[in-house]
């Protein structure tokens, strides 16, 4: 790959075509030809760097792209920095985020994980809804098989299967009031210091 000079785009050709005045054609094997003799015909060698090894979490990477006009070659290289507080913040208000979504999707009840993402609440919700009606009707209902994460069947009574209901909502508020938490204190944070310590503990 080469570098046009003055129309500052690349040039992809192996062959480069010169128009000469009296009208003819000279084409040039452009990997032939050193530094000077590119200059001529208005063109660059592109050096092409390394990319260096960074931390994704904590670094950005910058394309630089320079023409160095002293040697007639235009370079593109790459420049580490160091992420600004406020992009760390998002990224961690993004990993708090993932890790809540991931946390409603399922929870863990008497040795067994259950699905509670918003299709299972409603039919939970539903069923206790059922059960409480029956209650205030003194009907009585018989017990109530329900599957957990595996497909599993997971006998309740009545009273168990609103236990059940009741902590569902319990963990959801905790989550959700974990969740509220954490994201104030990475916007309070001052410090890229600060942030590395503020981690959802007590994972399931």
């Amino acid at each position: 790959m080469f570098y046009l000079i003055k129309e500052k785009k690349f040039y992809y050709e192996k062959i480069f075509c010169q128009e000469l005045e009296n009208g003819g054609e000279n084409f040039w094997i452009l990997e032939n030809l050193d530094n000077e003799d590119l200059r001529k015909l208005g063109l660059a060698k592109v050096i092409e760097h390394k990319i260096p090894e960074y931390d994704k979490n904590t670094q950005n990477l910058n394309l630089v792209q320079d023409y160095d006009e002293l040697k007639n070659e235009f370079n593109i290289s790459y420049k580490v920095e160091e992420k600004s507080l406020e992009q760390l913040k998002d990224l961690k208000l993004k990993e708090l985020k993932t890790i809540k979504e991931q946390k409603l999707l399922f929870m863990p009840y008497k040795n067994t994980i259950f699905q509670i993402d918003t299709d299972a609440k409603i039919n939970i919700s539903g069923k206790v809804s059922e059960i409480v009606l029956a209650q205030l009707n003194q009907k009585t209902l018989e017990n109530i098989n329900w599957i957990d994460k595996n497909n599993q069947i997971i006998i309740f009574s009545a009273s168990e299967f609103l236990e059940f209901g009741i902590s569902i909502a319990k963990y959801t508020e905790e989550v959700i009031f974990k969740n509220d938490t954490l994201r104030n204190e990475v916007k309070n944070a001052s410090s890229s210091e600060e942030l590395k310590k503020i981690q959802w503990e007590n994972k399931e």
